[in-house]
């Protein structure tokens, strides 16, 4: 039970009192997240379902008999909406939860329902600042799901896939957390050496979860961890039966291709990006439009985006017609008032590659469509609310005002890219970001002679 005292356990300095916190602590004392180094708190939430209350009074006890660590009860469950399709139901869940965790002002919120007549627990792990579009490695859709009674031995895992779930985008010493993380992962690979005995379902959930958390070491710079998360979630797919339990299936072949991605990168391997699209586009077909909406559309966008990155690196336009192809496919089958920042961000992705393939074509059509697509992802991206965010649009629209001017004049289009060149470097430089600001910077200087000479 070393892991959360190791990870967050500083000592010895008392929290300013909560306000509005309302959870009851159940164990550990406070750090607060301000402080430098590894400090964080937990919301444990009940356990909703059959048997919840037992779930919720072991967890408990799992992460409130460490010391230094503020673990708080809040004696309300998150109750999926049943006859919801299952990711708006989740949305929905999600909201709540960051709701709670700004309440409590804490880092990570457990939560979680008994399924199957009482006869297993679904847990979820809510990072702060994930339902605000932070990138966790855990989404929405991922869960760790275990029999009941819990097997002791994947008590840790619990643990590593919380910590998991919070290291990406964790505001203290994410380097201590996880140093400490990687340290107690040995335990669990002795685990999967002799894997306990777990129906299908269940083990391809904790192998999802366990891959779930090499990627977010990987992230932070634990390169070795890649592999393993590879053959975790290979593992996980092989596990399930895809006519049985489609959507388990996806979520592992989904983690499977974000990993494939950050093979490419990290070993500069373009036949692990070109895996990546295939293994995306795989998960989409199998969804279907009809049965799965916005999952099919999830994984439509992320089959675009990666064959833009392996268009953009080609001659030939091919590959850059397919993504937008798949773009518009995920666009008319996405759900903008469930995700609206995840549509925002399709869109945004849909406006980048018309305007690769328009610097590619004479006409202005395509650049025209480009304009269209940053003006419809700005509608949602609010400079007041994101202001990163709507920077990184403004930017792209700039450019395809300044593209769209060239091959058709117009003043407007001009002073139009003059207005979100400037408005994006305003934003950046405000955040520091000097690299971005100069270029954007020598862009406007363009537009600028552009006028001058109009």
């Amino acid at each position: 039970m070393g892991l959360l005292k190791a990870l967050f356990g500083l000592g010895g300095t008392k929290a300013k009192k909560k306000s509005r916190r309302k959870g009851k602590r159940v164990g550990g004392g406070f750090v607060p997240t301000e402080m430098s180094g590894s400090a964080a708190s937990i919301v444990l939430t009940d356990i909703d379902g059959a048997g919840g209350d037992k779930i919720t009074e072991s967890l408990a006890d799992i992460f409130g008999a460490i010391s230094d660590v503020a673990v708080y009860r809040r004696t309300q469950a998150i109750k999926l909406n049943p006859k919801a399709p299952l990711l708006n139901a989740l949305q929905e869940g999600v909201r709540t939860g960051a709701e709670w965790l700004r309440e409590e002002e804490a880092d990570l919120l457990v939560w979680g329902a008994t399924v199957d007549l009482g006869t297993a627990v679904e847990l979820r792990f809510l990072p702060v600042g994930a339902a605000e579009g932070a990138a966790s490695t855990f989404g929405p859709l991922d869960h760790l799901t275990l029999p009941i009674p819990m097997p002791r031995d994947l008590y840790k895992l619990i643990l590593v896939s919380a910590m998991g779930s919070l290291l990406p985008i964790h505001r203290g010493a994410r380097k201590k957390l996880a140093a400490v993380l990687e340290g107690e992962m040995k335990d669990l690979e002795k685990v999967w050496d002799s894997p306990p005995h777990l129906e299908p379902p269940h083990l391809a959930s904790c192998l999802t979860c366990y891959g779930n958390v090499c990627l977010s070491l990987c992230r932070v710079g634990a390169k070795k961890y890649l592999a393993k998360g590879l053959k975790a979630y290979q593992e996980a797919v092989k596990t399930t039966d895809k006519s049985q339990d489609l959507l388990q299936w996806a979520l592992a072949q989904n983690h499977f291709a974000d990993a494939l991605q950050i093979k490419s990168t990290q070993d500069a391997d373009p036949d692990a990006l070109a895996a990546a699209a295939a293994a995306y586009r795989e998960v989409a077909d199998a969804l279907g439009r009809d049965n799965y909406p916005n999952e099919y559309a999830l994984a439509l966008i992320n089959t675009a985006m990666v064959l833009y990155k392996i268009g953009n690196k080609e001659t030939t336009p091919a590959r850059l017609k397919e993504s937008a192809q798949a773009f518009e496919s995920a666009l008319a089958a996405f759900d903008v008032e469930l995700n609206p920042g995840r549509w925002a961000e399709a869109m945004n992705g849909y406006g980048t590659v018309m305007l690769a393939l328009a610097e590619r074509a004479q006409g202005p059509e395509l650049a025209a469509k480009a304009v269209d697509a940053f003006k419809q992802a700005l509608d949602i991206r609010k400079k007041e609310l994101v202001p990163l965010l709507w920077a990184q649009t403004a930017n792209n629209l700039g450019a395809a005002c300044f593209a769209l001017a060239k091959r058709q004049p117009s003043p407007q289009l001009v002073a139009d890219a003059q207005k979100y060149f400037s408005g994006a470097s305003e934003i950046y430089r405000a955040a520091g970001n000097q690299k971005r600001v100069i270029v954007i910077e020598k862009n406007l200087q363009r537009v600028k002679q552009m006028a001058r000479g109009a």
